[in-house]
């Protein structure tokens, strides 16, 4: 690539997600691609991430992040793809029309036939959770943060940690802990249950000594120059609990911020683009994958998502997709509280060797129940009866769509509900 105004297709974001698309854009014969990131290495969160678990869907081995971005790297064809760190995207305009600035090209106007968000996601702040206190200096730390530090070489200066939340990334803020010769004296979940998986809690205690406590609420941070203990409720009251650092996981938003400034449809429950299943946002030559779009899969889910992007970006290049007119909205019923995607093409054709489409839903409470997709009174599918929990993923088989799409005529509003049965 001589110039990066040359691109025919740009990626944002060098995560899981962007370098699959880039990759199976690249496979498909589309040159040149142009792959831009803020960061200073491609790779996004699993590059910090030396725990094995990354990439099992798309690779089938179950990989260190760094491992896994390595692999995703040597996928890449370099003659025809050319990946540009360092490198923000400022805004997104009808065309696409797509304005960047970094330390190698200053301020850049691209105008590519086709483009494709992957930015990810991100943990929610301090501020942004509510938690009261005092501001010290030291000693606060997003999961995301202290991986980079330990990845890096560097070191903390606290030495008994609480971590706050009990999702996969929580319990891996153990292993970057005890690689940073640092403790962690208990995990702290406001809910019933933890987030992840039972035998995870297990493990935390009997391997690492930090127990998880179970409907407790972080709900003040004490510490003035740096952490010096956080006050903690449950249903026996408050009470201190001594650390000198504490590290705030999960809890993710969607890095939707360019998304929402662009002239494109945004899910108000996920925060990312509305899409159909051909991963096509509602502004033309506008695709997006991965995390931007739900919060969160794993980081091989992310990248079948890129590589399904990829193919029908490729798809769009030749002229081969309907109008984002002929798809229907997906309507969903309480207690659902989000799907992905939002939209369905009846008579859209599936590129050959294409990753097939892993719908996500989520609830926004547990349920004894099953998902059941319905068009009026006819039930389209439905899945097993059992117990469905809040912030699982859950997966609606929306294939379905196609062969009733046609049935039903155009412009059918489904639904996709939670059902007693």
């Amino acid at each position: 690539m001589n110039d990066v105004g040359d691109a025919r297709v740009v990626v944002i974001g060098a995560g899981p997600a962007g370098l699959a698309a880039a990759s199976r854009l690249a496979r498909s014969g589309v040159s040149p691609v142009l792959v831009v990131d803020r960061d200073d290495a491609p790779g996004g969160l699993p590059r910090y991430c030396r725990h094995p678990g990354f990439g099992w869907h798309y690779t089938h081995r179950f990989e260190s992040g760094p491992k896994f971005v390595r692999r995703l790297m040597h996928g890449i064809d370099r003659t025809n793809v050319r990946l540009l760190m360092k490198t923000t995207a400022l805004s997104i305009e009808e065309g696409p029309v797509l304005k960047v600035t970094g330390p190698e090209i200053g301020n850049a106007t691209l105008r590519p036939d086709a483009l494709i968000l992957a930015t990810g996601i991100l943990e929610r702040s301090r501020g942004a959770r509510l938690i009261p206190g005092d501001r010290p200096a030291e000693g606060v730390f997003s999961t995301g943060l202290l991986q980079q530090i330990e990845t890096r070489g560097g070191k903390i200066a606290s030495r008994r940690l609480i971590v706050a939340g009990s999702e996969h990334v929580s319990f891996s803020v153990l292993l970057t802990a005890r690689h940073l010769g640092v403790r962690v004296i208990a995990l702290i979940e406001p809910g019933p249950r933890i987030a992840s998986f039972p035998i995870a809690s297990l493990a935390s205690r009997l391997v690492f000594g930090a127990p998880v406590l179970l409907g407790t609420h972080i709900t003040e941070i004490v510490g003035r120059d740096k952490v010096e203990a956080v006050i903690v409720e449950d249903d026996r009251g408050a009470r201190r609990m001594e650390c000198d650092g504490v590290v705030l996981t999960a809890d993710w938003v969607v890095d939707s911020k360019l998304a929402e400034a662009a002239p494109l449809t945004i899910d108000a429950a996920t925060g990312g683009p509305v899409i159909d299943q051909a991963m096509r946002t509602s502004l033309p030559g506008v695709f997006a994958a991965g995390n931007l779009l739900h919060p969160v899969e794993a980081s091989g889910i992310a990248a079948l998502e890129g590589e399904r992007a990829g193919a029908f970006a490729d798809a769009y290049l030749r002229d081969e997709l309907p109008d984002w007119e002929d798809s229907t909205p997906i309507g969903i019923d309480t207690p659902v509280r989000y799907l992905v995607p939002q939209r369905w093409a009846p008579y859209l054709d599936e590129p050959d060797a294409t990753p097939r489409l892993r719908a996500s839903a989520q609830l926004s409470e547990d349920r004894r129940s099953r998902l059941v997709l319905r068009k009026g009174n006819a039930v389209l599918w439905q899945g097993r009866f059992g117990s469905l929990r809040a912030r699982r993923q859950l997966r609606p088989k929306l294939e379905s769509l196609t062969a009733e799409g046609c049935r039903l005529g155009d412009g059918p509003v489904l639904s996709v509900e939670a059902n007693g049965g």
